[in-house]
């Protein structure tokens, strides 16, 4: 992920925040807390601790807390070592750390080769 920082993220919603709904967010986000519903975004960032159940529309997707739901990233989804996720993915590239659990299904999308 591009973004490491705690102060690189415009968006937080934090520890002990329950969100639900859908969440469009402009800048990059870092969820701590739980959130329901659809999220999208340009990076999303679900940090250890964090329990999501959503479907994520979004350039580039980094899980290291719960996640179930649906993922559609445009650039890479990457799931940190203490990532659990029970979830749909699509992007072009993917990431899994030594550690992470990942169940489900994953589709990665390429462009077309030229002929």
């Amino acid at each position: 992920m591009a973004v490491n920082e705690d102060s690189a993220f415009e968006s937080r919603i934090g520890k002990g925040t329950k969100a639900s709904g859908k969440l469009n967010f402009r800048g990059p986000v870092k969820i701590e807390g739980e959130v329901e519903g659809e999220i999208s975004g340009d990076e999303v960032m679900i940090a250890a601790g964090a329990v999501v159940s959503a479907r994520i529309s979004a350039g580039r997707v980094t899980i290291a807390g719960t996640f179930s739901g649906e993922v559609t990233a445009r650039e890479r989804v990457e799931l940190m070592a203490t990532a659990r996720a029970q979830c749909t993915i699509s992007s072009p590239n993917l990431v899994l750390n030594e550690g992470a659990h990942f169940d489900g299904d994953c589709k990665m999308p390429r462009n077309k080769i030229a002929a």
